[in-house]
């Protein structure tokens, strides 16, 4: 769950797709669209290759209207022409080759277009928008560079801490820990390549209190070093010049 829009389009084979407690099956050619804090998570079968894309709702400004009220009513799409999929290779392509964001925004917006004729939208309200797991996730998104534990959650959302812990177990798949390291690797990432940052002022900048820490929690998801990616992302944008 994050506050951008996503998109899964399946190249090969089939998945299914769960947003907010109701599952899909998504087969070669079918697109989904999930909406900012829409609790989702996805299983693939063993031939399955997925495009999966997360933006800035302003890449697509004619959904912003709908974004706060709203959510489609079914997420899943079928029958995707080929110029829409040719946009969505394409934005996948200079993404993972760290272009100029105009040039991704441009093929976002693209496709986007179509995606939004063929969406039909009822209001959010339909779930319940204002549980305490969309509040405790909302509160993680604004707040993940500052100090965060299960005990200031508690106080912040009058819960207990055990309560919590569980609602990532069972909702999320995940723990509380791995949940809040995985998006402070996202922040760091974000400042690895964009920013002449020290290694060491992205660590505390990510909400990490010690380098080792930060090294250790990065190493572990990504694989390499913070350096290691430093460079082999600076190396990318060198040799697409």
């Amino acid at each position: 769950m994050h506050n951008q829009i996503e998109i899964v389009y399946v190249l090969t084979g089939n998945c299914v797709i769960t947003i907010e407690d109701i599952s899909y099956k998504a087969v070669s050619g079918d697109l989904a669209l999930i909406f900012p804090y829409q609790l989702h998570n996805f299983s693939q079968s063993r031939d399955c290759e997925l495009i999966v894309q997360v933006f800035e709702p302003e890449y697509a400004t004619a959904f912003i209207p709908y974004l706060d009220k709203y959510i489609p009513e079914t997420p899943l799409i079928k029958n995707i022409p080929a110029d829409c999929i040719d946009a969505i290779k394409k934005s996948e392509y200079y993404h993972m080759s760290n272009a100029n964001s105009r040039i991704i925004r441009s093929y976002v917006t693209l496709y986007m277009s179509f995606i939004q004729e063929k969406i039909r939208f009822i209001p959010a309200s339909v779930f319940d928008y204002h549980s305490v797991l969309h509040s405790l996730l909302i509160y993680i998104d604004c707040h993940i560079t500052d100090e965060l534990s299960l005990n200031i959650l508690a106080q912040k959302l009058h819960v207990t801490k055990y309560y919590i812990s569980r609602l990532f177990n069972q909702k999320l798949h995940t723990t509380f820990t791995q949940y809040i390291n995985h998006l402070r690797i996202e922040y760091a990432i974000n400042l690895l390549k964009n920013t002449d940052m020290t290694i060491s002022n992205i660590a505390y900048k990510s909400g990490f209190e010690h380098e080792r820490s930060f090294f250790r929690v990065f190493k572990k998801n990504m694989k390499i070093t913070p350096l290691q990616y430093r460079k082999t992302s600076n190396e990318v944008k060198e040799a697409g010049k």
